[in-house]
């Protein structure tokens, strides 16, 4: 078989190929479209609410990060932390309680049942968190909460309690370091106040009893200035103990978070860190003689030691600092809270400040409490009980000012959050988005249409037009038949099936249609087929059963003889005949009887209603049609009608079905090829090509049968071809009507 031809695939092809398929596309779209809008109308809507919220990174209190990581990433990684417990399970049960709280949120969809199962917690939670979306605004420290509920209240509702929420939380966080100073400063000053009031009472009992007044000027005078001291010394105290209790909150706060760093921080030391510690020693010492000696703060002496004393607390913390960062090393320093580290580092600082000034300040406590020592019994009593009630007063009267300062400074903190805008009630829901949808729908229902049409064209194998003719086989195509159609708008007409045998005769009943035209135009490709001998026997066979080759070789026989040339039509199909029928003749005597040796040719030859045609049928139906039509007697038969006729035509069984056609092809000088449009595979006709070159047979080319104009895009006019046939009686006035319109 020789290889199929290939050619490129053109515009002019897809075309075709929508065309065809037209109304799958049609109700494809049609079907997604309507489907698409019922489903949207349907769907719950869902509203959105936004509200946005600015995390200020800067209010870290760390001046110089521990670890040097770029600025930007530190803040990226803190508003991602803080992305990350905006969407915790700890900040949804915290807003769920809240907005149980809420008045109507009942109606709420979070706190809503199905029917038969109990409100879950759970489940509440789990929508909870489904609906929020927690987005940081990039380059900036700007996070926006974006809540989807099914109503707008709910939604407004959500969005803004998990600000709140999550601003409450922040804001209790940044005043927990400060609240514990307070309770520790709170806690002494209840302690000084009941001291007080005991030292106050044993100075007044014991002045009733002694009957004592006051000391003398010299006496008075140095119990005020112990007093004094002991006040400040307490002062100092008080203040080691808050920074002792602060520096203990953080590094319970860092051991959560990196469970041996803060031992590490206390381990590190080294001689000029030492060195530092020492020099912090004696300036403290230094200024509490000042301060014993009477010197007030504001003289130069003072100023230059506690501008020191701050000078060497900074490069300790940075000495600290440095060596912390060079044995610890981390991977990746984000990973340690710097600003906790910072405050715990400055903390540590401050600690060992107030101790070395505690201790100097307790010297000097020391020494004057020696001094009192040298007074008589009754005079140093007196001055104990003075300086003891004086001392608690001064130390009341400082952790009161102490405590309100704390709680001054409790009240002041912020936070770092601060909510920018609160969420307002969406006039329209973002779901369904209907317009959306029903563009989507369009292009998806038009995309599986095309699909399906593309798909059923791969499929199909079938031989559809001219061009896949002699595309697929390589057989020349010597003419296409259209599509004959009865005529639907009568209604009188009873397609019986003699009516439907007898409308075949399509060149003989309407010789004027396009079908007959078509049939004229194979028999002129026929003839001036060149062959290397006159053309004067053709079998006419068809691949498979039902391709229309009996109607076409009737046809064909009757356009020969129209053109005055005596034709001898022959019914070889001895499986199924149907010329007879066609003709209208008895098929008891024909071909058979004389292949059998019953009959001689001319007493089988049958005249037909048209002139210059004449017809052999099959005769009585052979048990044995391949070895009669390959017998001796039918070459005889053959030979003796070519003395007798211009033209023979032979109609045979399908070829692929039977050998009968490759056995008659041999004696015949050409074969036809009808092919039925979008009915045989390709595989097919290639096959029953092969047959017939098989046996050597010369196949003059291919005639595809039944071709629907009006299914194919492009082809000849199919108003031409519907008018001109359906209506021939006034196919002139209708096609002139067509043409204005």
């Amino acid at each position: 078989m020789q290889e199929v031809s290939e050619q490129e695939v053109s515009i002019h092809d897809y075309l075709r190929i929508l065309y065809k398929g037209r109304w799958i596309i049609v109700i494809s779209f049609l079907a997604v479209v309507i489907s698409t809008v019922f489903f949207t109308l349907r769907a719950t809507p869902i509203y959105e609410a936004k509200t946005t919220i600015l995390i200020e990174t800067g209010k870290t209190g760390a001046a110089i990060p521990l670890f040097e990581a770029p600025g930007f990433t530190r803040r990226e990684t803190m508003i991602n932390n803080q992305v990350q417990i905006l969407k915790s399970r700890t900040i949804a049960e915290l807003v769920l309680n809240e907005l149980r709280k809420l008045s109507g949120s009942q109606t709420f969809a979070i706190f809503k049942t199905d029917l038969g199962r109990p409100w879950s917690r759970e489940d509440a939670l789990k929508t909870l968190e489904e609906s929020i979306k927690v987005t940081p605004i990039r380059d900036t420290d700007i996070v926006e909460i974006k809540c989807q509920a099914p109503s707008p209240e709910e939604a407004v509702a959500i969005a803004n309690t998990f600000a709140h929420v999550y601003y409450q939380q922040r804001l209790q966080m940044s005043r927990e370091e400060i609240s514990e100073t307070r309770r520790f400063i709170e806690d002494q000053l209840a302690k000084v106040r009941e001291e007080l009031r005991a030292s106050e009472e044993a100075l007044r009992d014991f002045k009733q009893k002694e009957k004592v007044v006051a000391l003398p000027d010299e006496t008075k005078a140095l119990v005020e200035q112990l007093a004094d001291f002991e006040a400040l010394y307490n002062e100092a105290e008080t203040d080691l103990g808050s920074s002792q209790t602060r520096l203990n909150y953080l590094r319970k706060q860092l051991r959560e978070q990196q469970k041996d760093l803060p031992e590490k921080i206390a381990m590190v030391s080294s001689p000029l860190i030492q060195n530092f510690r020492g020099e912090i020693a004696k300036l403290e010492g230094k200024y509490a003689n000042y301060i014993a000696q009477g010197i007030s703060e504001d003289n130069e002496k003072v100023v230059a030691i506690k501008n020191r004393i701050q000078e060497i607390k900074n490069k300790l913390k940075e000495e600290t600092r440095k060596l912390l960062s060079e044995k610890l090393a981390p991977e990746n320093p984000l990973l340690f809270s710097q600003a906790l580290v910072d405050k715990i580092l400055t903390l540590e600082v401050e600690v060992e400040a107030s101790s070395a000034k505690a201790s100097a300040l307790k010297r000097i406590v020391d020494q004057y409490a020696e001094k009192l020592q040298a007074l008589p019994e009754k005079s140093l009593e007196l001055a104990r009980l003075e300086r003891t009630a004086q001392v608690n007063e001064k130390i009341y009267i400082m952790l009161m000012e102490k405590s309100q300062e704390a709680r001054i400074t409790e009240a002041g903190q912020i936070g770092n959050v601060r909510i920018i805008d609160e969420a307002r009630e969406p006039k329209y829901p973002i779901k369904p988005k209907k317009k959306l949808n029903v563009i989507l729908g369009a292009v998806v229902g038009l995309g599986l249409g095309v699909g399906i049409a593309f798909f059923l064209e791969y499929i199909d194998t079938s031989i559809r037009t001219p061009d896949e003719v002699e595309r697929f086989t390589n057989l020349a195509l010597l003419g296409t038949i259209p599509l004959i159609k009865g005529r639907d708008n009568d209604k009188k007409t009873r397609h019986t099936e003699a009516s439907l045998i007898s409308s075949r005769l399509i060149s003989h009943l309407a010789p004027k249609s396009p079908a007959s035209e078509a049939y004229r135009t194979l028999r002129t490709n026929i003839q001036f087929t060149k062959l290397d001998r006159p053309l004067q026997s053709l079998l006419v066979t068809s691949a498979t059963p039902g391709e229309g080759k009996t109607t076409t070789v009737a046809n064909l026989a009757i356009t020969m003889a129209q053109m005055g040339t005596k034709v001898l039509l022959v019914d070889t199909d001895l499986r199924k005949p149907m010329l007879h029928q066609i003709f209208g003749v008895e098929r008891d005597v024909g071909l058979t009887n004389v292949l059998v040796g019953e009959r001689g040719l001319s007493s089988v030859i049958k005249p037909t209603d048209i002139e210059g045609l004449s017809l052999i049928s099959c005769g009585p139906i052979p048990p044995n049609p391949s070895e009669l039509l390959g017998s001796e007697k039918m070459g005889q038969l053959i030979e003796q009608a070519r003395r007798e006729f211009n033209f023979i035509l032979f109609d045979s069984p399908p070829t692929v079905a039977v050998t009968d056609a490759a056995v008659l092809a041999t004696l015949t000088d050409g074969a036809l090829l009808v092919v039925q449009s979008a009915k045989v595979s390709r595989e097919a006709v290639n096959r029953a090509k092969s047959v017939l070159e098989g046996v050597g047979a010369r196949v003059l080319g291919a005639v595809l049968n039944d071709f629907d104009v009006e299914s194919q895009y492009g082809y000849y006019s199919h108003y031409y071809y519907y008018y001109y046939y359906n209506y021939p009686e006034s196919g002139e006035k209708k096609r002139r009507r067509k043409a204005r319109a």
